[in-house]
């Protein structure tokens, strides 16, 4: 991979050739991005740990009858 530094003049003109780049990308190469980014953060946990869905609910007292 050939890595490239760009310099923009505004927030937006950035913005445009992120989305540009994006757009430009396979489907494949998306997850790709996504699993890289997701290790970054969550490390062996992203991928070795299962996920628990947990789902808690709250009652207020003017709702229950």
């Amino acid at each position: 991979m050939e890595k490239v530094v760009r310099i923009y003049n505004s927030f937006e003109e950035q913005e445009k050739a992120e989305i540009a780049r994006r757009n430009a990308m396979s489907v494949q190469e998306r997850f790709h991005e996504f699993a890289v980014i997701q290790e970054r953060v969550w490390g062996e946990a992203w991928t070795e740990t299962p996920i628990v869905r947990k789902v808690t609910f709250e009652y207020l007292d003017q709702d229950v009858k």
